[in-house]
């Protein structure tokens, strides 16, 4: 078997064996392939597509690359809930401390981020002191005693996977349904939790665009979870305009407290939240009306239930969790740059990739995976979509340690913002949820 048949075979459009994935796969380990016959490989599966048997194939050999992990008698009641990456997205910020308030167990190991959407574990970082480079061992002690732990430390979890994702990050095929779907069902099995939900997005500032491809994912990621005996929970979203009005690390981290410091309970970063801690306390029996489950998440955080939570998971880890009482313990960024509208009227759209990119030209987000970034760079959007502006009303902030391009990241947030005289009607955020092939 050689790897140069094998991208002729997939270039034609044929079907491969297990054989022939396990094959590129272990060459992909062994380096006995080089990146670029891998990368040709990529491109051929990202116009030829693979069949669901193949995503199955592609799937178990990316789990099978690495360790996979044994929560043991801990395993059927760990929550994992997964997103695919969307601009300003801090869900799992302010969603992990509300399920460990609900008394369910969450355990997290995350990489670092790649591109324009950020990384859960970036965010973590700016705390100070946080750490996230926990062992295997040493969460599963922590889950035991305080019911969640949160790592970095995936080198050893499905690590074919990692290899996948820089190579597609860099010959820009990160929108391919079957790679999306193998390797988040490869991360989510091969990382033990036996209760997984995965929050698909689509829109300007995610790779895939429609809502179309959103459900595809979603079902294919379904099917695949099913023939790997796996239970998988898909919600589709909408990430058309970034999350909350938060983008960057420690802006995004500061959101995610004012909610659980049970403010901002109308935002769609608080209506997310509380779907996903809804369908997960469902998913396991608690409750059998996503409304009641709601009305019991909201006393968690009205409560400060959620926050003590969040407290407890920061001082085990060795972070600063006076960061609760005092955003100034962050580290601050040198200028703050406060920008008015220049038209009045209501806003009715913000386009994520704008913002993401003008992120991205603040150095918030990182290209390639050994890239520094700057935690306390970002912007907030002092306006939302719906919401309506006068002429010199504050826009949008930017926080940022440079000057040079900032004319260009201005431009960049500017266009981002749509404004006119009428309000246009606003969709809802879930648009569909899948679970074992049947609409929910």
């Amino acid at each position: 078997m050689k790897i140069l048949e094998l991208i002729q075979k997939k270039k034609l459009g044929q079907e491969h064996t297990r054989e022939e994935i396990n094959f590129i796969i272990d060459t992909l380990m062994n380096n006995s392939s080089a990146d670029y016959q891998i990368s040709a490989w990529l491109m051929a599966v990202y116009f030829q597509g693979l069949t669901d048997n193949e995503t199955v194939y592609l799937t178990d050999a990316l789990i099978q690359s690495g360790d996979i992990v044994n929560f043991e008698e801990l395993t059927s009641k760990i929550v994992d809930i997964h997103s695919t990456g969307g601009v300003g997205d801090k869900v799992s910020i302010t969603l992990i401390p509300l399920l460990v308030a609900a008394g369910i167990p969450v355990i997290k190991l995350l990489g670092p981020g790649l591109g324009y959407t950020g990384g859960t574990i970036d965010k973590l970082k700016s705390i100070p002191g946080f750490n996230t480079g926990l062992a295997i061992p040493d969460m599963i002690r922590q889950l035991k005693k305080i019911n969640v732990a949160i790592s970095s430390n995936t080198h050893n979890i499905a690590p074919a996977n990692r290899t996948l994702q820089a190579i597609k990050y860099t010959t820009s095929i990160m929108d391919s349904i079957p790679l999306i779907a193998a390797s988040v069902v490869a991360k989510k099995v091969a990382a033990g939790a036996g209760n997984i939900i995965i929050d698909v997005k689509y829109g300007s500032g995610t790779s895939l665009k429609s809502a179309e491809d959103a459900e595809k994912l979603a079902n294919l990621i379904v099917r695949v979870g099913k023939k790997l005996d796996k239970s998988i929970t898909t919600v589709i979203t909408s990430m058309d305009e970034p999350l909350g009005r938060a983008i960057g690390n420690s802006v995004e981290v500061i959101e995610a407290i004012e909610f659980l410091k049970g403010r901002n309970q109308t935002s769609d970063l608080a209506n997310l939240t509380y779907e996903f801690a809804a369908i997960a306390l469902i998913s396991l029996k608690r409750y059998s009306s996503i409304n009641e489950a709601k009305e019991y998440l909201k006393y968690l955080v009205t409560s400060g239930t959620a926050l003590n939570k969040f407290s407890e998971l920061i001082k085990i880890q060795k972070g600063n969790n006076k960061v609760l009482d005092s955003y100034d313990i962050f580290e601050l960024p040198k200028y703050k740059l406060t920008c008015k509208s220049k038209q009045e009227g209501f806003v009715n759209r913000i386009d994520g990739y704008k913002i993401a990119y003008a992120c991205r030209l603040l150095g918030a987000v990182r290209d390639k995976k050994n890239d520094d970034i700057d935690r306390s760079a970002g912007i907030y959007l002092n306006k939302k979509t719906g919401e309506y502006v006068n002429r010199e009303d504050k826009l949008f902030t930017i926080y940022t340690n440079k000057h040079e391009e900032i004319e260009l990241i201005k431009e960049y947030c500017y266009n981002a913002f749509s404004i006119s005289e009428n309000q246009e009607p606003q969709k809802n955020i879930v648009y569909k949820v899948i679970r074992d092939d049947q609409n929910v």
